[in-house]
């Protein structure tokens, strides 16, 4: 008898010499080696075998014993092809009696020499943990059941598997051709980690498959196959048409969590293709799927006894996951997908179950249902699934590569059974203009039922009026789901609703009603109904009502006449006796402004604060009559606005800040008794920052500025003059040029806002009627004070306007407005004077603006 005892371990000599003796005791008397050629052991920790197959006959422990258990490892390297005639090449060849192992290593070289092998005798193995590297062609990690004629061939492993292949598959479960009773099983109760190298063939490429031997063309499978993975299948396979998973004939395969990559073109993560006996993979846990090349599918069911499912094949019951998935799902000919997505589950990718294909042997089934508010589809093309149950998962359509002028781009999902929706949301692409707007498509030939919400991304357009609407659901049978919108659906200046009509449903920009219309009275001969036209109201967004606010802020707010900015036109020097005017004034102005737009669905309320400051630069006289005088002034404004409208309830708010700086003139014809001419003239230069904030959309913000110019003139009518009272009137006129345009704007939502008010000529005539007076109480303080009425008839040549997309907005009730003015104007003592009046502007379609003015100035 042959002891190899090498000192491998490193043993001293005496530790080695007791363990040959030992050896050599307990093996004597045996009738074939103890210890095959080739193999070796020094310690417990490792049994090596270096080309040798460990077999039946070449079985290197005493006594027959299949039992490894006593060795930490083994470890068994080869580089022979793997034969039969002579059995050598692979690591193990199993046969009837079987063999256990602790941790199992093998590394093969040779063609067709597979870590794992068993043919027609069977058996069992059984390991802790098996882990095998081939790098020769056709050479698998473990591969069983071929020519199976005993009742099983087992490999069953308690923890876990990993696999490095470089021309082969990864596990290999081969259902017998000849025993209807034979069972090729691989059960992994742990994990399993599998890589191959090399395109997918009748030997090669795949990481996992079970059923009928794919080598055998022709044959028939008889016998079952299958394999189990209790904890993570992680399988990466890098070749053309390598399948991660692959279920054939006859073959099952159990898997819990799974994480699956391919990278070849062609290689789907999981295959299964049948059209007789079953081809099952059971997804029993999570899953995370990676398919790089388009040619591939994530999961694909082909011909009419495939099946790919949520199912614990251990239990045999519905199982369900949290599924990851990016590539597409495929069943035709007969193929079933059918997956139960727990929440937080991602696909992103197409789905197809060929039943919209006009052969009716290609139709099949897949079936989805999706649950949870962090489970999104994102569905790159467009599709064809069974059912679809969406539990507050989301169904969005990709936008990816999506033209509003290539029809192509769009998708279609067909669910050819029913729908169920549950606190769904669906996103889809739509060019929001008219009826015939291109658009995503969600079409139901079963039913519908539950709730679903529809967010619109608006693929360039710049809104349209809409008769019956743009179709983006389509049923066939009862439509009982509700399909609303989710947040607004905006596009230019129109809102969009999402609206049923019969079956259907559309997206319209024309106002829903807000309670049914009554019954008409009945008619004998009733007239035949008209057809819909784009006539009607359709909903204008109140964000036109934001811009329009600002933009008429813009050019009103720093806009003052003479008595706004210097009160009291003249005074009298305590000190001299002589007529001046002031040298220094500030004035406060707040107001608050109403007014409809033109489609009187929007109201806008606006409330204003105005400071300005000025003072005279220069003044003369050219006659010793007149008085002229130059000076600078320059302010500060803001306006914070709200817009609701007032049929579907949507509110914007508007917002304006900016400043001014200019000159003013004026001539006062009659310096010595205040009566006869005066003119007045100014000119500044205005800048704003703008805000809209739009109730659901993103804030806005961009910039205005622009010039404002004023020239004025009245006269002044001294009606009568008593001892401490005279009484006035004054006539007068003013034209302002009201130039200040905002900046075109390019929504976040795509829609182009532009100022369409080019220029606009304000133009006022008006009265004054005042007295002027004090008490005897204040006959010695030249104390006066001047209250005044005042009425005046404003004209705008152009009414403010705003273009949102293609729709025209503008404020109703400026082109004519009344006002009523009252105030005092008052002298308190030789250097200061206040004063303040309130005024009421009233137009028509409700147009309205009340202010408050209180002005001071101070001589030095």
């Amino acid at each position: 008898m042959k002891q190899n005892c090498h000192n491998k371990g490193g043993l001293g000599l005496p530790h080695k010499l007791a363990l040959c003796i030992a050896s050599a005791l307990a093996m004597g008397g045996m009738s074939h080696p103890a210890i095959a050629a080739g193999c070796s052991y020094t310690t417990l920790a490792q049994f090596y075998c270096d080309d040798t197959t460990i077999y039946y006959a070449g079985n290197p422990l005493a006594g027959g014993s299949r039992d490894y258990t006593t060795f930490d490892e083994v470890l068994i390297n080869t580089s022979q092809n793997g034969t039969t005639a002579p059995l050598q090449g692979w690591g193990v060849y199993v046969d009837s009696i079987g063999y256990k192992f602790k941790n199992l290593t093998i590394n093969t070289t040779g063609e067709s020499a597979d870590g794992v092998h068993s043919k027609n005798a069977g058996g069992r193995l059984e390991a802790e943990n098996i882990t095998v590297k081939a790098t020769g062609a056709s050479a698998d990690g473990i591969n069983i059941g071929r020519e199976l004629t005993a009742a099983y061939s087992i490999v069953e492993v308690s923890n876990n598997v990993a696999i490095d292949v470089e021309n082969g598959m990864g596990l290999r479960a081969n259902s017998s051709a000849s025993n209807d009773n034979g069972q090729s099983s691989i059960i992994i109760h742990g994990d399993a980690n599998i890589v191959t190298r090399g395109a997918g063939g009748v030997n090669t490429g795949y990481g996992i498959y079970a059923g009928k031997d794919p080598a055998h063309l022709l044959g028939t499978p008889r016998g079952t196959a299958d394999i189990t993975i209790g904890g993570t299948a992680t399988v990466a396979t890098s070749g053309n048409n390598a399948y991660a998973v692959y279920a054939g004939r006859k073959g099952t395969i159990n898997l819990n969590n799974v994480d699956l990559s391919t990278s070849g073109s062609g290689a789907s993560a999981i295959y299964a293709n049948s059209n007789s006996d079953p081809a099952v993979v059971n997804l029993g846990g999570n899953a995370r799927i990676r398919v790089a090349q388009s040619s591939g599918n994530a999961l694909y069911a082909y011909s009419s006894s495939s099946v790919i499912r949520s199912w614990d094949g251990v239990t045999n019951s519905r199982a369900s996951g949290v599924y990851d998935i990016e590539g597409n799902l495929l069943a035709s000919y007969g193929g079933v997908i059918d997956l139960q997505m727990e929440n937080g589950s991602r696909l992103v990718g197409k789905a197809e179950s060929s039943q919209t294909n006009p052969t009716a042997s290609q139709h099949s089934t897949i079936n989805m249902v999706m649950k949870g508010a962090q489970s999104l589809w994102e569905m790159t093309g467009s599709s064809v699934v069974s059912t679809l149950n969406l539990d507050q998962a989301t169904l969005k359509f990709s936008d990816t590569g999506v033209s509003a002028n290539d029809q192509t781009t769009f998708k279609k999902l067909t669910v050819a059974g029913d729908y169920i929706g549950t606190g769904a949301l669906m996103v889809m692409n739509t060019v929001l203009g008219d009826d015939s707007s291109l658009t995503d498509k969600l079409v139901v030939k079963g039913n519908t039922s539950g709730d679903t919400r529809i967010s619109i991304n608006n693929i360039g357009g710049a809104g349209d009026l809409t008769i019956n609407g743009i179709e983006i659901v389509t049923v066939d049978g009862n439509s009982d789901g509700v399909f609303t919108k989710e947040g607004r659906i905006v596009a230019g200046g129109y809102d969009y609703d999402v609206v049923k009509k019969a079956s259907n449903w559309y997206l319209t920009s024309q106002l829903s009603p807000t309670e049914p219309d009554p019954e008409p009275t009945p008619d004998p001969a009733p007239a035949p109904a008209p057809a819909p036209s784009p006539g009607g109201k359709h909903q204008y967004r109140p964000e036109f009502g934001s811009y329009l606010a600002n933009n008429y802020a813009a050019n009103t707010l720093f806009l003052t006449r003479l008595h706004d900015r210097l009160g009291e036109t003249q005074y009298t020097d305590w000190l001299t006796g002589e007529q001046k005017v002031t040298s220094l004034w500030m004035r406060n102005e707040g107001g608050h402004t109403r007014f409809t737009d033109a489609s009187s669905q929007l109201k806008t309320q606006a409330n204003r604060y105005v400071l300005q400051m000025g003072g005279d630069l220069a003044q003369w006289s050219t006659d010793g009559l007149d008085r002229w005088h130059i000076g600078a002034m320059a302010g500060y404004a803001n306006q914070k606005s709200q817009t609701r409208n007032t049929y579907n309830g949507y509110h914007s708010r508007g917002q304006i800040s900016g400043y001014s700086a200019g000159l003013y003139a004026t001539w006062y014809g009659n310096d010595a008794d205040k009566r006869g001419a005066y003119v007045d003239a100014w000119a500044l230069y205005n800048w704003f920052d703008n805000t809209v904030n739009g109730e659901n959309l993103a804030s806005e913000k961009y910039k205005s500025d622009g010039i404002t110019a004023s020239v004025e003139s009245g006269y002044s009518f001294l009606l009568s003059e008593g001892e401490q009272v005279s009484y006035w009137l004054q006539p007068k006129a003013q034209l302002i040029w009201m130039d200040v345009t905002a900046d075109t704007h390019r929504e976040k939502n795509g829609a182009r806002v532009r100022d369409e008010t080019s220029g606009n000529l304000m133009s006022r005539l008006g009265v004054r009627a005042w007295l002027k007076g004090h008490s005897t109480a204040d006959d010695s303080r030249q104390r006066d004070f001047q209250p005044f009425v005042e009425v005046n008839w404003i004209h705008n040549s152009q009414s403010q306007t705003v273009k949102m997309g293609n729709i025209r907005d503008e404020i109703r009730g400026t082109k004519n407005i009344g006002e009523l003015k009252i105030g005092v104007e008052g002298q308190l003592n030789q250097r200061l004077q206040v004063w303040g009046n309130v005024a009421q502007q009233v137009g028509d379609n409700s147009y309205s603006d009340t202010s408050a003015m209180l002005g001071v100035k101070y001589s030095f």
